[in-house]
């Protein structure tokens, strides 16, 4: 099996799109490219990982598959320095995490989880949140990004650079155990080694003391592991505010208690007395954003513990932003706690629209924040978005042909009752059955209006050959079209005219 089929097989992400960045600009003074972060609609085949390996063309996978499963994730570490890695290392062997290190595009780290099977995004999502918390890179970012894509609407997941870039002559190689860079063959070969079994993933856990099991993970790792040097008085001060919250009438000594249990050395009298003294002021909250308790955050199992940051927890994480380049565009957000949802601009400007989309898509109302907060959340997102081409030019019937073939290809369906569910049905000839009501509706969520039912249907029959079809589903008579699929072109066709007097 050669090099670029074993990476290939290794990284099986979404199967019809891979990520790059395009280069629109090279500046003569220093020679640095700039140029835009985009996602390609084409699948990804051994020609590419051979360009990738080569140094032609950098690629990356999206890790989520259409069907919302994954065979690969990653924690992505930006903040790493060499120095770190032989700490990094050593918790990883000491928690027994199948995990596998790369130096990654910015320097950092990327630690890879592989599975022998397909496993819910969800799942790895979950391990790997863990995993990071555990090694003291809680706020890292997790890939998979999503748990769920919409990839009817058009969507699609977040994709991550792959390691070996150029082969042996880059800089994303993998690592040994004391920090040597290992050739692409002995990196494949420790991956196939360390897969693991969905049942595996499920039964992973990450070694901590029982003490504060209903308080914020991080304490728990950190009663574990130890608070490090300098973070001992923000420590003791979260390790107060649970007491607070956990013992209310006993909370003063617990604060003494923990002190001499878990801090090494233990902080002085007139510093515990300190502590005590603001924690008597008012209720604060936990120090989320300062070391030590930043480093081991795993804020979506804290929300749910019942001293965890609960009802003070705030606006939720929300992130991955993906633009549809579409006319109008549509937007797909990352939102904590709810899941994947889909915007329009609109949307977008106005924290108002947004928090009410929210209500309508996930169940969930994010609490409301100041306009210039809000602007700047929205600018940072912007600055990051990643954007989907349709691979289609700006004319109406193009863009039809595009939204006609993902229709019936999206995500077929081998059954014909499923019709009646607003399924496309691939028959046994290999033939797309449909309701022109469903396409209508797929036209109509993803804003496509150029064209009326009646012109749909002429082209559907003229240019498609698409052909008129009646079934009895259960008692109840269905029409639908049926067409072999969407196929170039070949010869002019003229939009057929909109008769007068349409509404």
């Amino acid at each position: 099996m050669s090099l670029e089929e074993r990476f290939r097989k290794l990284f099986a992400g979404y199967a019809g799109a891979y990520g790059t960045f395009e280069i629109q600009e090279t500046r003569e003074r220093d020679g640095k490219k700039t140029g835009r972060v985009v996602i390609v609609k084409q699948p990804v085949n051994d020609a590419i990982w051979r360009q990738h390996l080569s140094g032609g063309q950098s690629i990356g996978i999206i890790p989520i598959r259409e069907d919302n499963t994954c065979v690969f994730g990653a924690i992505d570490i930006d903040d790493y320095t060499s120095a770190d890695y032989s700490k990094i290392s050593a918790r990883i062997e000491s928690n027994r995490l199948p995990l596998v290190a790369t130096k990654s595009k910015s320097g950092g780290l990327h630690l890879w989880l592989f599975t022998t099977e397909p496993v819910p995004a969800i799942l790895i999502q979950t391990k790997l949140h863990e995993a990071a918390a555990a090694l003291g890179y809680g706020r890292s970012e997790i890939f998979p990004k999503q748990s769920e894509i919409l990839v009817e609407r058009g969507d699609i997941g977040s994709w991550i650079n792959m390691p070996y870039f150029n082969g042996t002559e880059g800089s994303r190689f993998a690592l040994s155990t004391d920090g040597e860079s290992l050739p692409p063959e002995v990196f494949l070969d420790i991956c196939e080694i360390k897969k693991i079994t969905q049942q595996e993933l499920r039964d992973l856990k990450i070694s901590v003391k029982e003490e504060l099991a209903d308080g914020p993970p991080c304490l728990q790792h950190l009663i574990t592991q130890g608070f490090p040097a300098g973070t001992r008085n923000n420590g003791l001060f979260s390790l107060g505010v649970y007491a607070r919250r956990a013992f209310p009438d006993t909370w003063e000594s617990k604060i003494e208690e923990y002190n001499g249990k878990y801090l090494q050395p233990p902080l002085g009298l007139s510093e515990v007395k300190e502590i005590v003294k603001s924690l008597k002021k008012k209720e604060y909250q936990y120090q989320c954003a300062q070391p030590p308790i930043v480093h081991h955050c795993n804020s979506a199992v804290c929300r749910g513990r019942k001293h965890g940051v609960g009802e003070h927890s705030g606006m939720p994480s929300i992130g991955g932003l993906t633009k549809f380049n579409s006319n109008p565009p549509i937007w797909f957000l990352d939102v904590e706690g709810g899941g994947r949802l889909e915007l329009d601009t609109e949307d977008l400007q106005s924290q108002l629209r947004f928090q009410r989309k929210c209500m309508d898509s996930l169940n969930m109302m994010p609490p409301p924040i100041n306009p210039k907060a809000w602007h700047l959340l929205v600018q940072g997102l912007m600055e990051n978005v990643v954007l989907i081409e349709p691979p289609y030019d700006a004319s109406p019937k193009s863009q039809f042909d595009y939204y006609l073939n993902e229709f019936l290809t999206s995500r077929p369906s081998s059954k014909r009752e499923d019709l009646v569910r607003g399924k496309v049905w691939l028959d046994d000839e290999g033939n797309y059955v449909f309701r022109m009501s469903d396409l209508l509706e797929y036209l109509n969520r993803h804003r496509f209006v150029a064209f009326r039912q009646n012109q749909i249907a002429s082209m559907l029959i003229d240019r498609f050959k698409a052909k008129h079809k009646f079934f009895n589903i259960k008692g109840r008579g269905v029409n639908t079209y049926i067409m072999a699929g969407v196929e170039s072109q070949l010869e002019p066709f003229t939009v057929p005219e909109e008769p007068k007097g349409a509404d």
